[in-house]
């Protein structure tokens, strides 16, 4: 099972989430929140000669993230999760 962990300032991400965005050289380390993660790969995808493949792997990472951005700023992610 992947567990999340929380990095930065608020970023909650899993390992498994992690590898996929350094696998194409975005580092997460050096951001402090989601949205600083999402307009990486927004940059990466608008910049970068990506098959299809690539391009809905970050695409469905980056609803992900942004989903869990969504339901952590307004405090649903307890009801999420119990």
């Amino acid at each position: 099972m992947d567990f999340l962990k929380k990095i930065g300032k608020d970023i909650i991400i899993s390992e498994n989430e992690i590898s996929i965005l350094s696998k194409y050289d975005i580092d997460v380390t050096s951001c402090n929140t989601i949205d600083e993660i999402l307009l990486l790969i927004d940059r990466f995808l608008d910049d970068a000669d990506v098959t299809d493949e690539e391009y809905d792997e970050l695409d469905y990472l980056a609803n992900v993230l942004a989903e869990r951005k969504y339901y952590g700023s307004t405090n649903k992610w307890k009801d999420v999760n119990g």
